[in-house]
């Protein structure tokens, strides 16, 4: 007898390996995925200007960063990020909310408000329709193209401030723009239920943190392993489980760091480790 709903994950045969260069922009639900594939090995930049909450915003970063970021001036710096976002072949981007931020006197959507007084802005709720047409623009321009591949999620986290009906018609704006971008652009769109899987799957608040509103550790490792089933492959999976077992070694701290065995060990790990990288670029 099954005493819970399982969530369908129609990864539609995508498959992603380390030869895959990942851009992941989002809520801080991406840096919990991003931080559990940096360290499986793959090359993944992850919320290089911070956590994004709203889809116009991490659209923003992804197609010109001065809106969103106005304070960002330094011309190296906005380099490095153009190269990282023309180089990455892959976008996993993980909307949080559909409610976004005004700064007045540009009329620009900000990504943070930096805890400016709130008469500097206005607060308002995007529509789904706005959502699908700036993000169709991008993957005509920018994703098709060049052969590149999106995955959609929508955040599990929950924004209580903005009251739990609001959140909910928020997810669902989300949701529908996320699903319409997957059926026009189903050649280059994927979308991955994070969202669906917290609600359905986990819908215990014992798999929330201590503030009820964020998935717990297990939560996000539940999540991880349905990712990892969804997009990896068998070799890919024997090259994550090595990477996994490099890191718990590196992780591990004795009471004597300067002991010459340990020394060693750790010297020889990083070895393996790029021995591993090599294998993997020249499959």
């Amino acid at each position: 007898m099954e005493f819970r709903t399982k969530v369908d994950i129609n990864s539609k045969e995508l498959r992603l390996s380390h030869r895959n260069k990942i851009l992941m922009l989002g809520s801080c639900f991406t840096d919990n995925i991003g931080e559990r594939l940096t360290n499986a090995g793959f090359e993944c930049v992850v919320n290089p200007f911070g956590a994004l909450y709203n889809p116009l915003s991490i659209y923003d970063t992804l197609t010109d960063r001065s809106p969103a970021f106005y304070e960002w001036t330094q011309k190296a710096c906005q380099e490095d990020i153009d190269t990282i976002i023309e180089q990455s072949d892959t976008y996993i981007l993980t909307f949080g909310t559909a409610w976004v931020y005004v700064l007045n006197q540009t009329g620009h959507v900000v990504a943070n408000c930096k805890k400016q007084p709130d008469h500097l802005f206005t607060r308002r709720r995007v529509t789904a329709n706005e959502i699908i047409a700036k993000y169709s623009h991008f993957i005509k321009k920018s994703v098709i193209p060049s052969h590149k591949t999106i995955i959609f999620t929508v955040s599990p986290i929950r924004h209580k401030k903005d009251g739990l009906h609001e959140n909910q018609l928020s997810k669902s704006i989300l949701l529908l723009a996320a699903d319409e971008l997957c059926k026009n652009y189903s050649e280059c769109c994927h979308y991955f239920p994070s969202y669906e899987i917290m609600m359905d799957e986990l819908r215990d608040y014992r798999f929330y943190s201590d503030d009820m509103l964020h998935p717990s550790q297990i939560a996000i490792e539940y999540i991880w392993e349905l990712f990892k089933k969804a997009y990896f492959g068998k070799e890919t999976c024997d090259f994550i489980e090595q990477f996994e077992s490099y890191n718990r070694i590196l992780r591990h701290r004795p009471t004597d760091v300067n002991n010459e065995k340990y020394i060693q060990l750790i010297a020889q790990t990083y070895e393996q480790i790029n021995q591993l990288k090599h294998a993997i670029q020249n499959q």
